[in-house]
């Protein structure tokens, strides 16, 4: 049986938005070198 927390690994704090991390973690997952892209071609 399992029992389902919802927290994270390892706890972050968010102290403002930082834009360009932003953009490059969104370029990583929907760009044309990224995640999903790589996984669409297979």
């Amino acid at each position: 049986m399992w029992v389902y927390e919802k927290r994270l690994e390892h706890p972050v704090r968010v102290s403002c938005p930082d834009p360009r991390f932003a953009k490059c973690v969104i370029t990583q997952y929907g760009g044309p070198d990224g995640e999903l892209s790589a996984s669409l071609r297979y």
